[in-house]
């Protein structure tokens, strides 16, 4: 009896060495595993746009041939044709021309007067600026090179109420692209919050996007402006008619 349980302890001491062996075996060929994709980007999230300048917490540094310029504008805002600015993630804006514009654009009980068109070239240095720009004005599309107008206007409320509008919501080019509020435009967010109390003035800017056949020939514009509501949200100004804006 004594010997039959010594072989079955001897057996099942065998079996467990066996299965301890075949673990460590499967454990050291077991093949590396293969990393995700995020943890790979995680690894190399080089930027392809990266140049001298830039530094590594995302805010881009101007270089010594910038600061030695006498059109780069360091702080505050560019005040005349030549000069240019960077943004903190590395968008160079450079003033190329400006379009003086007296027109009045009259819809319903808002006035606006268009005064000045601003044309920028704009320059990504850094991926992060492409990405902004590309948000901004809402087209995956752009390049590192763009060109903008800025539109400055002002905004009069002959209103009781204060008017909240989101501005230019059209714009179509000689070459018959037309840019939207959904592609192409930037408005003042300022007003489509806050929005122009009853019977004041607001001085404000629209950002276009130009697309790159109608650079050359600017010299009008169609433009619509959009539906205009009270802080409620009713309605108290349909849709502008479209108006020609010569310069």
């Amino acid at each position: 009896m004594q010997r039959r349980i010594g072989w079955l302890l001897a057996t099942i001491i065998g079996i467990v060495a066996i299965i301890v062996v075949l673990v460590l075996y499967r454990s050291n060929e077991q093949p590396t595993r293969v990393r995700t994709m995020a943890e790979v980007n995680l690894k190399h999230n080089k930027q392809p746009f990266a140049k001298k300048g830039s530094d590594d917490d995302g805010k881009y540094e101007p270089t010594k041939k910038d600061l030695a310029n006498k059109n780069f504008v360091q702080t505050g805002q560019i005040k005349k044709v030549g000069q240019y600015q960077i943004t903190e993630n590395g968008l160079v804006q450079k003033w190329v021309d400006s379009k003086k514009v007296n027109q009045t654009i009259t819809n319903g009980t808002l006035n606006y007067k268009i005064e000045q068109i601003n044309v920028i070239k704009n320059t990504a240095r850094t991926q992060n600026a492409l990405v902004s720009a590309r948000h901004t004005l809402n087209d995956r599309n752009i390049s590192d090179k763009f060109t903008t107008l800025v539109i400055n206007y002002r905004v009069t409320n002959n209103n009781a109420v204060t008017a909240i509008r989101p501005g230019i919501t059209a714009v179509k080019y000689p070459g018959s692209t037309t840019m939207s509020a959904l592609s192409g435009i930037y408005n003042d967010g300022q007003l489509n919050t806050a929005g122009v109390v009853p019977y004041s003035t607001v001085v404000t800017t629209t950002t276009v996007l130009v697309p790159k056949k109608d650079v050359a020939n600017l010299k009008s514009l169609n433009v619509q402006f959009a539906t205009v509501k009270d802080s409620a949200g009713n309605e108290i100004e349909k849709p502008s008619a479209v108006n020609t804006i010569t310069f």
